[in-house]
């Protein structure tokens, strides 16, 4: 992915030229309609899709990233999934192709990441390093469950490398979101006594202790014949301790089923500062454990 600039420096302009938004089919239910334009040509974007996911700025605050994309993303597998962010940018709809994305922010501001040939090109309607962004944004509808958007820049903007772009468009859109699962008792409950007595563990020299506390799935890693038991121990160290939160502070979590729940977990990623964890447990005959983490934005 290539990444040149924009004549104000700090504009990322990841070299993409993006589709123009042709009108919308009127078939669909939440329409597009308007521009982007890369050195004069326009590509067209047919598709929306908008969903909910955690403000990698303010991880304990919510957003609505949208997708403009030419051929539909899985709405239901993004939307169903605990990180909707990370399936919707690797669905092969986005992925594999050009398409628009934009971070409606609950304060109005949106930021937009346009990919286009392989490069993107990153503004804001909000500041970015300092500078006012070059987007002119308003938005009638900005909800939980409904975003309706005008998006434009006053002129085109030149990238230091690359060529200009312009954007005049507007989107509308549900918004889809994982149900709320039940609120977890203080401290994460048994789940949470789970998750600290993993951590407790890493760094030790007893590989048995460590992955009797994950999943059968995510204990196979740890467990390869064509390691020695030194190496599996090492292995397992060495990785879980990037993914499991040090020095963990649970500070809430829902069940999503009788066998599995979401906490949410303070942690210290770098020795210093905290980050916000989404990390997910599953019961397994009668013991909950260990399944994944997702980092999901630096607290201030």
């Amino acid at each position: 992915m290539k990444v040149s600039f924009p004549a104000r420096p700090w504009t990322l302009a990841l070299t993409l030229a993006l589709p123009a938004v042709a009108p919308a089919n009127p078939a669909n239910a939440a329409p597009i309609t308007g521009k982007f334009v890369l050195d004069g040509k326009a590509v067209a974007v047919r598709e929306v899709a908008a969903f909910r996911k955690r403000d990698g700025f303010n991880p304990r605050q919510f957003e609505t990233y949208v997708v403009l994309s030419a051929t539909p993303v899985d709405k239901a597998a993004i939307g169903e999934a605990l990180d909707p962010y990370v399936v919707a940018i690797n669905d092969p709809a986005v992925m594999e192709a050009d398409h628009l994305a934009f971070s409606v922010r609950s304060n109005g501001e949106v930021a937009m990441n346009a990919h286009v040939g392989e490069v993107q090109y990153i503004d804001t309607s909000g500041v970015m390093m300092g500078e006012r962004g070059s987007l002119v944004a308003s938005c009638k509808e900005n909800t939980a469950t409904r975003v309706a958007c005008t998006v434009k820049t006053a002129k085109p903007v030149k990238s230091m490398d690359g060529p200009a772009w312009s954007v005049d468009l507007a989107f509308e859109s549900d918004v889809i979101s994982r149900p709320a699962g039940k609120p977890l008792p203080a401290g994460g409950g048994d789940p949470g006594k789970a998750l600290l007595a993993l951590r407790a563990a890493i760094g030790g020299k007893d590989l048995g202790k460590i992955l009797a506390h994950l999943t059968p799935e995510e204990a196979k890693g740890y467990q390869e014949d064509w390691r020695s038991p030194e190496e599996n121990l090492a292995s397992a160290n060495e990785l879980l301790d990037i993914h499991v939160p040090k020095k963990p502070k649970i500070t809430g979590g829902e069940s999503l089923a009788d066998d599995r729940v979401l906490l949410e977990v303070e942690g210290d990623p770098y020795g210093s500062g905290k980050m916000l964890y989404l990390v997910e447990m599953k019961r397994v005959a009668g013991k909950w454990l260990f399944a994944s983490s997702s980092p999901v934005g630096l607290l201030r």
